[in-house]
């Protein structure tokens, strides 16, 4: 008798654990400084008239995000970057190699991307995760080119119309969007799903409708399992890479997640997104490629982040 109500006893506090709703949001504290660390791995893959080229990169970077300001429903961020790195390559070629870490070295990307290090903007962000508003972008820019007074009018445009494709406010928010857009807007249980609608507007436009899915609770963390479809969010404009102008189009694929977050704050702990896409690259009619051209392509790789 006493271990059958023992068993009773251990079934029915498993199914009440189980059945537990809990209300997963953002509960960050003032002056506190909360961080984001990304690594991330990329193969694209081009066909160019039946050549193929497979281009490698690999993107690092270290975001401090400080909460300036509690609201009843939202906070204020000042958000900066402390350290960042990027290296394209294809076959033995490194067409591009940007490393902050370096404080030494002479590349023109690397020296510019040290200039914006530690300069913050301000983000706001609701504590179901909604950003609402990036401001104060330009304040990466402030003094960009101080310091290379060889660079024509010209090349200044090129770099910055670069740089602000990876850091301009409409990609900062769509980025910064991602890394949020799991919090669910109802309280939730083992099992229980939800579903959130993004976008991608940065050399690509994209729509991702995300299913995620509560999948454990541990008394540190919430672990949540994410499946999206990606599919084309219309034309986006051209951007300027290897000095030449390129858009992708038509772009479909599926995404998958695993992420872990912070039972307490909310916060992102860990988390690692593979991508598989597929679209058209369009290079502009320009110099090196009059008329333009159009060849598939795919994405593929991984994107981690984990909170330091």
């Amino acid at each position: 008798m006493k271990k059958t109500l023992t068993l009773l006893l251990i079934v029915g506090a498993a199914i009440n654990c189980y059945a537990q709703k809990a209300k997963i949001r953002l509960n960050l504290k003032q002056d506190s400084t909360y961080y984001l660390n990304q690594n991330s791995t990329l193969t694209m893959t081009q066909d160019i008239q039946g050549q193929q080229q497979v281009i490698t990169m690999v993107l690092t970077g270290l975001a401090a995000h400080k909460v300036m300001a509690v609201n009843d429903t939202t906070y204020e961020l000042a958000v900066q970057f402390e350290d960042f790195g990027m290296k394209m390559q294809m076959g033995e070629k490194t067409l591009m190699m940007v490393d902050t870490k370096n404080k030494d070295s002479q590349d023109i990307m690397t020296k510019i991307m040290l200039g914006m290090l530690n300069k913050p903007i301000t983000v706001i962000i609701t504590k179901l995760g909604k950003v609402l508003e990036v401001k104060n972008t330009d304040n990466l820019y402030a003094g960009m080119f101080n310091g290379f007074p060889q660079l024509t009018d010209g090349q200044k445009a090129q770099i910055k119309a670069q740089v602000e494709k990876s850091f301009g406010e409409k990609t900062f928010k769509n980025n910064f969007q991602d890394a949020f857009a799991v919090l669910p807007g109802i309280a939730v249980g083992i099992n229980d799903t939800w579903v959130a609608d993004t976008k991608l507007e940065t050399v690509m436009m994209a729509n991702i409708k995300t299913t995620y899915t509560l999948k454990g609770i541990t008394d540190r963390d919430y672990v949540i399992h994410g499946d999206a479809s990606v599919t084309s969010g219309g034309t986006a404009d051209f951007v300027v890479s290897n000095g030449m102008p390129i858009r992708y189009n038509n772009v479909k694929g599926a995404i998958t997640a695993e992420i872990k977050l912070d039972k307490t704050t909310g916060w992102v702990l860990e988390s690692k997104t593979t991508k598989n896409i597929k679209g058209d690259a369009e290079i502009q009619d320009n110099p090196k490629i009059p008329g333009g051209m159009t060849f598939p392509m795919t994405v593929a790789g991984e994107v981690s982040l984990t909170n330091r």
